[in-house]
C-alpha cells in the first residue's frame, strides 16, 4: 500500500518531535530570555504595581508592590506578591514549528523556521503576562483585591486572555504559521484528500491529467 502524503508528514513530524524536544528543553533557560524580557517591559510599562522583573532559569518572575496576607511563623503578615511564570508552557510551539517545517520541507525552511522562532515571541509573552495578571488579580485574594480597587469585569478579561492564551495561542500559532510558510504543501494534502474521495474512475483521470 502507497504511503499517503499526509502518513508521511505526520511520520517525520513525530519523529522530529521527538529529536527536537530534548534539545529545546535544554536551551529553555537561553529561548526564555526574549519572552521573558518582552512580558517583563510590558507589564512593568503598563501597570504602576509592576516594580521589576527576572529569570531565574525557565522562569519569569515578576516583582510586584501588591501586598497580600501571608502565614508566617508568628501570625499573618502582609508581604509583596511575586508571581511566576514557567517558560516552557507557553513555549513549546516553538518546537511544534521546526517539526512541521522538517517534515513538509518547504524551500528555505531553515529561514522560515527562524523567522517563525521570532514571530512566536509575542505569542508566549502574551502567555506570560496573563499568568502573571492571573496570579496578581485572580488568585491575590481579598488583600489583593482591596490593594488593586479594580472593577470585577477586570478578573474576567484576565480569565479569559490567560485561557485564550493558554489553550488557544500558544498551540495554534505554530501551526497557523505553518500554513502560511508551506502553502504548496498544504494545497497537495487538500487535492490528496480530495481524490481519496473520488470515485476509481476519476481518480485514474485525474493522473492522466
Amino acid at each position: 500500500m502507497r504511503p499517503t502524503l499526509i502518513g508521511r508528514f505526520l511520520l517525520f513530524a513525530v519523529l522530529g518531535l521527538a529529536i527536537l524536544l530534548p534539545l529545546w528543553y535544554w536551551a529553555s533557560p537561553w529561548l526564555a530570555k526574549a519572552p521573558i524580557w518582552l512580558a517583563g517591559t510590558v507589564m512593568t510599562t503598563i501597570f504602576p504595581w509592576a516594580d521589576s522583573f527576572e529569570q531565574e532559569g525557565v522562569k519569569g518572575v515578576l516583582h510586584t508592590l501588591v501586598q497580600v496576607r501571608m502565614r508566617g511563623p508568628q501570625g499573618d503578615v502582609f508581604g509583596e506578591l511575586t508571581p511566576e511564570a514557567s517558560y516552557p508552557t507557553y513555549g513549546y510551539g516553538l518546537v511544534l514549528l521546526w517539526a512541521m517545517l522538517i517534515a513538509s520541507h518547504p524551500r528555505r525552511w531553515w529561514l522560515k523556521g527562524l523567522v517563525g522562532s521570532v514571530l512566536l515571541i509575542p505569542a508566549q509573552a502574551w502567555g506570560i503576562c496573563f499568568q502573571w495578571l492571573r496570579d496578581v488579580v485572580i488568585y491575590s485574594g481579598p488583600s489583593g483585591a482591596a490593594y488593586l480597587k479594580y472593577s470585577p469585569w477586570v478578573s474576567e478579561v484576565v480569565a479569559y486572555g490567560y485561557q485564550f492564551g493558554f489553550l488557544m495561542l500558544t498551540p495554534v500559532a505554530p501551526i497557523l504559521l505553518w500554513l502560511l510558510f508551506d502553502k504548496r504543501f498544504v494545497a497537495a494534502l487538500w487535492l490528496e484528500a480530495a481524490l481519496a474521495d473520488e470515485p476509481e474512475p476519476a481518480k485514474q483521470k485525474a493522473r492522466m491529467n
